[in-house]
This record gives structure tokens, C-alpha cells and sequence, in this order.
């Protein structure tokens, strides 16, 4: 009798543990708790700074790219104003999380003091990870201090009913 009671009591933990560890590594798998995935930021930039359309030379640059957490590099120009940034990506499980909502931020600016800057490239990004259309934007940057920055409407290749707004003072 005692036996039989153990046996039960023995089979009914067994059972709740497996049922606690499958539905929970299920649960944090749907919810993307512990899901991470390589997730793209940022196309490598190049770009040029001018002022009056002559080329501005050691100056630090600075890219901000915001998903959940800011991801901020900087660089600086050479002789002739040219600067670049890396391809970003992060290892993150966002982008499987059914409650993430958050969209992506790209910021290209020279600091000045102010949070904002002086923008270059600012735009927020919501669909179309790996954009072509941003890649070859960001592929060729000619952006002139001098210039008010102008908010764009830039139609996406990849979804013509959709576009990008990119407030820069790069010519686009």
C-alpha cells in the first residue's frame, strides 16, 4: 500500500515537472523571452560632410541606432570630409517578442550640445529590416551643415504603398 502511494505521489511529480518545463520553455519561446536572433540596425553609411559645399575635415560624426537599447558609434572625417560606419547588427530577442512593438531609430548628427545635435540623418524604421532602399542611401551621404534639414518622403522598393520619412540635410 505504501509503495502504490509512492508510486503515485512519485508519477504525479514527475508529471508536473514536465508539464511546468514544457510549457514554460513553450511560453518563452511564443513570448520570445529567450529566443535571440542576429536582428540588422544599420546598412554601412558613407558619407561626405560639406559646409557650402566644401568638405569639412576632422570632425566627429556620431550614429545613434535605437531598438529598446541605443547603440551609439562615432568616427571622424578626413581630409576631404569622407566618413563611414560598419554594418550593425545585435543579437536580441525582440523581434520575437510578441509584445515588442519598438521600432528602430537611426540618428546620424555632429554633437553640439543639445540631445538632438546638428542631424544629418534621422529616421525611424518600422518595417523592412534589411531595406535596399536604405542601403543605397546610406551608401552615398553628401550631407551639407549649412543647409536646413528637410523631412523626405522616400517610397520603399521593397513596398511601394509604403515610404520612409528621413528628416536630413544630406542630398537625397
Amino acid at each position: 500500500m505504501f509503495l502504490s502511494r509512492l508510486k503515485i505521489f512519485v508519477l504525479v511529480i514527475v508529471s508536473i515537472t514536465v508539464v511546468f518545463f514544457t510549457t514554460s520553455q513553450a511560453c518563452a519561446d511564443m513570448f520570445g523571452f529567450f529566443n535571440k536572433q542576429e536582428f540588422y540596425l544599420s546598412a554601412p553609411v558613407k558619407g561626405q560632410l560639406l559646409d557650402n559645399e566644401q568638405p569639412v575635415a576632422n570632425t566627429k560624426v556620431m550614429r545613434s541606432l535605437t531598438y529598446g537599447d541605443e547603440y551609439v558609434d562615432e568616427t571622424t572625417t578626413d581630409e576631404h570630409g569622407y566618413f563611414t560606419f560598419t554594418e550593425k547588427t545585435i543579437k536580441t530577442g525582440k523581434p520575437s517578442n510578441m509584445f515588442d512593438n519598438d521600432s528602430l531609430v537611426q540618428h546620424i548628427y555632429l554633437e553640439n550640445g543639445t540631445p538632438e545635435g546638428i542631424v544629418l540623418w534621422y529616421t525611424l524604421v518600422s518595417i523592412h529590416e534589411k531595406s535596399d532602399t536604405l542601403k543605397e542611401l546610406l551608401a552615398h551621404l553628401k550631407c551639407d551643415i549649412s543647409k536646413e534639414p528637410q523631412t523626405y518622403d522616400i517610397p520603399i522598393k521593397e513596398d511601394t504603398s509604403h515610404a520612409f520619412a528621413i528628416y536630413t540635410s544630406c542630398k537625397l
